[in-house]
């Protein structure tokens, strides 16, 4: 926990589908910056919270804690 990571991808890939809300629409993230604050979970997603909040993109923020998102680890990158 505490490491800093780049949104790469989100779920898997770099472009929303066709039909996705822009509410929905966590793709615009990629290339955000934030720090990881729960390990890892059973789905192989971790707690991010972003440097810049999230509502700034229109988008949900479903969490307790604010500015975060459930992300699968595959979809980051090390910030060095």
């Amino acid at each position: 926990m505490g490491t800093k990571v780049k949104l790469l991808t989100f779920n898997g890939t770099t472009e929303a589908p066709s039909d996705c809300e822009q509410s929905e629409n966590y793709w615009a993230l990629i290339g955000q910056v934030g720090t990881v604050i729960q390990p890892e979970n059973q789905n192989s997603r971790v707690l991010v919270q972003f440097n810049n909040p999230i509502s700034d993109f229109g988008l949900h923020c479903h969490n307790e804690v604010k500015n975060t998102l459930f992300i699968l680890s595959s979809d980051l990158g090390q910030v060095e």
